[in-house]
C-alpha cells in the first residue's frame, strides 16, 4: 500500500468517526511549535492545565515526545452545539 493511499483510508475513517478536520504531517513540519507553547505558557492561557508547563519539553515536540515518530496524525472535533445557547436563553 502507497503512503498517499493509506493517507487516504486514515483521512477517510476519521471522518466517518466524526472529526471534521483530519491533517497528517511530519514530527518536525512546524518548528514554531515549542516558541508558541511557551508564550502561551508565560501568558498563564493554560489555566488550571498544570501538566502543560510541566511536560513543556514533551508537548513542544513532537519528536521530543515520541523520538521513533515518523508521522503526526492531527484529528479536530467540534465543540459548537447543535443549538444556538444565546437563543435557548432568550427563549427563557
Amino acid at each position: 500500500m502507497s503512503v498517499a493511499s493509506l493517507k487516504e483510508q486514515l483521512v477517510a475513517r476519521a471522518l466517518a468517526e466524526g472529526f471534521v478536520k483530519v491533517g497528517v504531517c511530519r514530527p518536525d513540519a512546524v518548528p514554531e511549535t515549542a516558541g508558541r507553547l511557551r508564550a502561551f505558557l508565560v501568558d498563564g492561557r493554560q489555566g488550571q492545565m498544570a501538566w502543560m508547563a510541566e511536560r513543556e519539553e514533551w508537548r513542544g515536540s513532537a519528536a521530543a515526545l515520541w523520538p521513533e515518530a515518523r508521522s503526526v496524525v492531527m484529528l479536530a472535533e467540534s465543540y459548537t452545539p447543535g443549538v444556538d445557547p444565546l437563543a435557548v436563553l432568550e427563549a427563557r
